[in-house]
């Protein structure tokens, strides 16, 4: 899984949740993939495809799912199995998202934060933010995980250009 880390699950697992055969998931992702690119929707959003080892060390196809994926799943189930759902896999998301909450800062690998800061820098540069404060995003964000910069990082400039809000008529 990848991303800063557990932002999907294994089909397989979904597949277990649901109380399916994981070859019948398959079959209804694939249904979904369909009908979600014809629509021209990102697949991504919902779901990767992916492969996995099984217990005979082969490569099989799978899926990674992520939590706007369940919810689509689980929009298609109904009554008891679809409320089971529901709750697993909020449940399972919630584990998630504490795992990471608790990492410690050396457990995530070097090139996922550099990942998250150059796409937190596209962000930035397109919104026109100041260098400066993109620079002081990137200090706070690297000190969260252990990451010293020196104290003259970030070059604030002594004035700031002033943009007047003139209305042209």
């Amino acid at each position: 899984m990848q991303g800063l880390r557990n932002t999907a699950i294994p089909s397989m697992e979904v597949a277990e949740m649901v109380e399916k055969k994981h070859c019948d998931l398959l079959r209804d992702i694939r249904k979904y993939c369909t009908h979600l690119a014809e629509s021209k929707i990102a697949l991504g959003d919902f779901f990767t495809e992916s492969t996995y080892l099984d217990t005979n060390r082969q490569s099989r196809p799978c899926y990674l799912v992520t939590k706007k994926g369940c919810e689509f799943i689980a929009h298609k189930l109904t009554g008891q199995k679809g409320t089971e759902f529901t709750a697993k896999y909020i449940n399972r998301f919630h584990e998630m998202e504490q795992e990471l909450v608790t990492a410690s800062p050396s457990e995530i690998p070097l090139g996922e934060l550099a990942s998250y800061l150059k796409a937190m820098d596209r962000v930035a540069v397109r919104q026109n933010t100041p260098p400066y404060k993109i620079m002081e995003a990137f200090k706070m964000v690297s000190e969260q995980f252990g990451i010293r910069l020196p104290e003259d990082f970030v070059n604030k400039p002594r004035f700031e250009q002033m943009t007047l809000g003139i209305v042209e008529r």
